[in-house]
């Protein structure tokens, strides 16, 4: 298909993403006075994460004197197996509490009981300090967001695909786009938000959003920003559906109410493996209990059993929104299956959201830092808020007395031969090759790795690489989902040679080779970078800038 000459937009801040830390950052932007536009691959508000999600998040100091934003972070450190850039962690912490009153007066409907908010626990967390939405759902924050937005007069383009980041002269000067009809947008700005969330739907099984395919992190580095823990992928014990496509909570269904997860022999698998107490118990233990027992032969149908029979009816009830809407009550049984539920790693932000392009923010999942080599429960939705609000306040002022920056015309020229180059009819299934990436990421990428199954994860990354330089695409919908696929592509290429390179066990990142954690060699963060030479890794040793690994270590870590 051929590209039409580029339709150019002003803003003074261009948010790339359509979810909960978009629309946290665009309303923030909107009232520093910046006329705010907000680009998504998907409708804005809808397809995303934080729209699927449980819709609790930590936030520390709501009942005073039990908690503190300072155990918060111990927490989160712990969790992260001391690799989270502190301040940045620090930042959410601090920042949670105050989230809870912002969205409560934008109209979101939060759990209460007995007059006051209800606060519960999950594991990993010392103490109470989760809230909800009512219906236990994300959307109740979305629509409440995007009607937010909408009222302040936030601009919004719907299923606009965002092909390039520009600089000029070292600031972020706005981005390329193509529609779903193929219009060619570019939008020119003084500041830009990256908020498109993780990459989780490079793998076949996964209960992340459609399209949430590290598109943001792969606009970083061909932009030249560095990545880091690329390795670091959460994947959650228990999904439903063919490929894991909705994850039910087992902390609430199993801990929490008191169902099991058993294998083919009736074994309680929890017991089996020793984790017990529900507190101390992180989702990799979990994950890893039930993949060793589906691929030792013990599985159900692919997966586990997650026996309802122990928890009362009524419980049962009210636990509808987690179990899936295709939960019957007289349904007892349900095969459960690991699945790819998020992904620690990014784009390197500070604690203000700046990037090393000057313009340049970034918050939510798009970003590595904040979790370390693992998330703990509920931070995932306090980050997103928390620098969310404050990548759109600094993104804001920092296009205070600007105009909109030029996107130089050679790149513009340079952008549109790239995107022409997969015009053409006839040349390869981009449907099929996807496929067969996710394939390659779950099976040799996925849950429990090895030096063996990276090399040939990796080897099977670049067989993919000279079909897709074929690829031709006769309509919008085809150049997009080729332009998706080179993402794709990209991001797994950084999560395979990450893995090779993190020679240990940590966090989520699990090596069947070198099972132990190893803090005398990797105490260490992984960082990426595009460089003349291609892909560049660096090792480069965790900072302890606001609390001593001393400290950590001495909490029972």
């Amino acid at each position: 298909m051929r590209i039409e000459n580029w339709a150019s937009e002003n803003c003074d801040v261009l948010i790339v993403g359509g979810g909960g830390a978009a629309l946290r950052a665009a309303i923030e932007a909107r009232d520093s006075g910046a006329d705010v536009l907000v680009a998504s691959k998907g409708r804005v508000g809808f397809t995303n994460n934080t729209y699927i999600s449980a819709g609790a998040f930590a936030a520390a100091g709501l009942v005073p004197g039990s908690d503190d934003p300072a155990t918060h972070l111990r927490d989160t450190l712990v969790g992260g197996r001391y690799l989270n850039h502190q301040k940045l962690a620090r930042t959410v912490a601090e920042q949670a509490a105050a989230q809870v009153d912002i969205l409560r007066a934008w109209g979101v409907p939060f759990a209460m009981k007995d007059g006051a908010l209800r606060i519960d626990r999950a594991p990993g967390h010392g103490h109470a300090r989760h809230v909800r939405t009512q219906t236990r759902l994300g959307s109740a924050y979305m629509t409440a967001l995007k009607q937010e937005a909408t009222k302040r007069g936030v601009r919004f383009e719907d299923h606009v695909f965002v092909t390039r980041l520009f600089q000029f002269q070292g600031h972020a000067v706005g981005a390329t786009g193509i529609t779903e009809d193929g219009r060619s947008r570019a939008f020119a700005a003084c500041a830009v938000v990256l908020a498109t969330g993780g990459y989780a739907q490079v793998y076949r099984n996964t209960n992340n959003a459609a399209g949430i395919a590290g598109d943001g992190s792969a606009l970083a580095y061909e932009l030249g920003v560095p990545l880091r823990d690329m390795e670091f992928v959460q994947f959650y014990p228990t999904g439903v559906g063919r490929h894991g496509n909705r994850g039910v909570l087992y902390e609430a269904v199993v801990f929490g109410a008191g169902a099991k997860l058993l294998n083919a022999r009736g074994e309680d698998i929890l017991v089996k493996y020793g984790l017990t107490d529900p507190m101390k118990v992180t989702r990799d233990r979990v994950t890893r209990a039930v993949k060793q027992e589906i691929d030792c032969g013990l599985g159900v149908e692919g997966g586990v059993i997650m026996d309802l029979g122990p928890v009362p009816e009524g419980r049962l009830e009210r636990l509808r929104p987690v179990l899936g809407p295709k939960w019957t009550p007289d349904r007892k049984e349900l095969v459960v299956s690991p699945t790819t539920h998020f992904c620690m790693g990014g784009v390197v932000t500070d604690e203000r959201a700046e990037t090393s392009v000057a313009g340049l923010f970034a918050a939510g999942e798009v970003c590595g830092g904040t979790h370390g080599a693992n998330r703990l429960g509920g931070n995932a939705l306090t980050e997103v808020w928390a620098m969310g609000g404050i990548a759109g306040r600094q993104a804001g002022r920092w296009a205070q007395g600007k105009r909109p920056g030029r996107i130089p015309s050679q790149a513009l020229e340079e952008e549109k031969g790239r995107l022409e180059s997969f015009s053409g009819t006839g040349q390869g299934d981009v449907k099929k090759l996807t496929a067969a990436l996710r394939e390659v990421m779950w099976s040799k990428v996925g849950v429990i790795r090895s030096r063996t199954g990276l090399t040939e994860g990796l080897a099977g990354i670049e067989d993919l690489k000279s079909p897709f330089r074929k690829l031709r695409a006769a309509t919008p919908g085809d150049l997009r989902r080729c332009l998706e696929l080179g993402n794709m592509l990209l991001i797994s290429e950084m999560v395979c040679r990450g893995a090779l390179m993190r020679t240990e066990t940590r966090g989520a990142h699990f090596r069947q080779d070198f099972p132990e954690e190893d803090n005398a060699l990797w105490l260490k963060n992984i960082v990426i970078r595009k460089t003349q030479g291609g892909m560049s890794l660096e090792a480069v040793p965790a900072v302890f800038d606001v609390v001593s690994l001393e400290e950590l270590m001495a909490s029972g870590a």
